[in-house]
């Protein structure tokens, strides 16, 4: 046992070790896209979110993680919807929803590298990666490029990103089935932010979502290109779905949570691996073979069989008598606590005692009198006093 518990003990030391080892550590940067307005990580729209209040002055601004069609009653005539994505494809009933709402006098603003399905097909879209161009010169991903406006007032403005970042851009806008109209180009010309006129409302679509995160917003002069972009919406309440990108968030469970944080996260993998170890050495410990050993044998009855047999060839009936009077006597005074001093009250205390019947107890108390004055015994002496002592309860 105490073998056990030292075991635990080290077991637990060495997970919380791990543990305060992790959270004294600097947090690794985490450079995955989340486009989330509440992450304040590289990638995240944290900063975004915190510049609507600026932007959009005393207007309320609705954060949630809900689709196009469930929002619905949330889009007002005047609202500006807002949504960044890897990816942006909606369904049928969403993109119907939208462009119903757009024609009626919303906005949107949608960002997201690639624009799938029924809205892409609805629209006509077409987006390329500028990679899979034939390029006179050799491109490098880490090089820098810049995104402009082509507005007269801000055209001489660029704004610099890493190639990697930036490298979708819209194609065939001749195509569209609306009135398209380009507010940003890249490099190349090619344009990467556009406003597609609807009804009385319009969408302003993005082939660059990267360039409204955090990491560019904070760096340079990269914040005028959010803000100039969110210019050519109007002052009105914003309506922000983070679906697109993240789905429908679930509530948070503690193992969800613990899950989520790295140092917690591996103390419960090396707590569950730990138990699981001991749980395997404890029951290859316990299984392990035992060899029978087999008790010893009790030779106590084989001896008194022996010497009886002995008495009994040699024909001494007195002797055999005499020691099994003696036993009787012995288990008598061991069982009942009784004396035989007084053979005249002996008989009935026994009796009593015992619950044997007193004539009972009469006559085997006269027999062992007999045979014990009696200078010879014959069988049939031996074989009346073992059956009477035979039928004595104790």
């Amino acid at each position: 046992m105490k073998r056990e518990t030292r075991y635990i003990a080290i077991l637990l030391f060495v997970v919380a070790l791990f543990v305060v080892v992790q959270l004294v550590a600097p947090k690794p940067v985490n450079w995955i896209p989340t486009y989330d307005p509440n992450d304040k990580n590289p990638f995240g729209a944290y900063v975004v979110k915190d510049l609507m209040g600026r932007l959009f002055p005393a207007q309320a601004i609705d954060v949630n993680n809900l689709t196009i069609y469930e929002l619905q009653n949330s889009i007002d005539t005047v609202a500006n919807f807002f949504s960044l994505s890897t990816k942006f494809e909606p369904d049928r009933e969403s993109v119907k929803v939208l462009l119903n709402k757009v024609d009626s006098g919303a906005h949107a603003f949608l960002s997201a590298y690639y624009f799938y399905d029924v809205f892409a097909d609805t629209l006509n879209l077409h987006v390329r990666d500028i990679l899979s161009e034939e390029l006179d010169q050799a491109v490098n991903l880490n090089d820098t490029v810049s995104l402009k406006f082509l507005n007269r007032q801000w055209e001489k403005t660029n704004y610099y990103y890493k190639l990697e970042n930036v490298t979708n851009y819209f194609t065939h806008l001749d195509s569209i089935r609306y009135p398209v109209a380009v507010i940003a180009t890249n490099d190349w010309n090619y344009p990467v932010t556009i406003k597609i006129s609807i009804g009385r409302g319009y969408l302003i679509l993005n082939s660059t979502p990267l360039a409204f995160t955090n990491n560019y917003v904070l760096t340079s002069r990269n914040h005028e290109f959010l803000e100039k972009t969110f210019s050519y919406l109007p002052v009105a309440p914003v309506v922000w779905t983070n679906y697109y990108q993240t789905g429908r968030q679930e509530p948070q469970t503690p193992l969800r949570y613990i899950l989520s944080q790295e140092p917690l996260r591996w103390a419960y993998y090396l707590l569950i691996g730990g138990v699981l170890f001991y749980v395997l050495i404890e029951a290859k410990r316990r299984q392990r073979y035992i060899p029978i050993i087999r008790p010893l044998r009790n030779s106590t009855l084989e001896f008194v069989r022996t010497i009886g047999n002995m008495y009994w060839q040699a024909r001494d009936y007195k002797a055999v008598a005499d020691k099994k009077i003696l036993y009787f006597m012995e288990r008598v005074r061991t069982h009942f606590f009784l004396a035989s001093e007084s053979p005249d009250t002996f008989a009935q205390a026994l009796a009593s005692k015992s619950g044997n019947s007193l004539e009972e107890t009469e006559r085997l108390m006269a027999l062992i009198r007999v045979i014990q004055s009696a200078p010879v015994v014959t069988p049939q002496m031996l074989t009346d006093l073992n059956q009477r002592m035979e039928k004595f309860k104790f």
